[in-house]
């Protein structure tokens, strides 16, 4: 259920980051043992996090947008620009794939949060690895294409994004842990 509402709430592209949120809130809680009604509190935290989770996704919106422009524009080229629009990509995905769990766990403003991620990111750089491998698996099958899509979408449709979010929340928890 938590997976089929996550996908709702994701359908307007602005709500995307609250939706991130409130899945990771409601993961970080489950992983503490401290979850009993997962669907209830998903949509607690949705509303909570409403302000704060459309401010800390446009930005990424807006980056990735333009991210995904000049990779469509560069082809398969390799120049400077396309190893410089890897590395910006690369950035992204590390800081999409922190802030959001950064913003279900702790209350701070978006300026701090953005902060905090980017430090987590680099002193758990192992951990940021398999975050960011977890988080791109959906993007990675669907680039395949063909068959191994074909296999994946019903998985990611009806279980997959909050699987990815309750393993990526184990690694959260170890690393909050250390931060608290």
């Amino acid at each position: 259920m938590l997976n089929l509402i996550f996908l709702l709430t994701c359908i307007p592209v602005i709500t995307i980051g609250t939706a991130q949120t409130a899945l990771y809130r409601v993961m970080l809680r489950r992983v503490r043992k401290e979850s009993s009604y997962p669907v209830k509190e998903y949509l607690e935290a949705f509303k909570e996090e409403w302000k704060q989770g459309t401010a800390s996704w446009l930005p990424f919106l807006v980056i990735g947008g333009v991210l995904i422009f000049d990779v469509m524009y560069l082809g398969r080229e390799w120049s400077i620009w396309g190893v410089g629009t890897g590395v910006l990509i690369s950035v992204w995905c590390i800081f999409a794939s922190y802030v959001f769990p950064v913003q279900a766990q702790f209350e701070n403003t978006t300026k701090n949060i953005w902060r905090n991620a980017a430090f987590m990111a680099v002193r758990h750089f192992p951990c940021t690895i398999l975050i960011v491998f977890v988080n791109l698996i959906p993007v990675l099958c669907f680039l395949a294409g063909g068959a191994v899509m074909q296999l994946t979408a019903p998985i990611y449709l009806t279980a997959g994004f909050s699987l990815a979010a309750r393993v990526n929340a184990e690694l959260f928890g170890k690393i909050f842990k250390k931060c608290m």
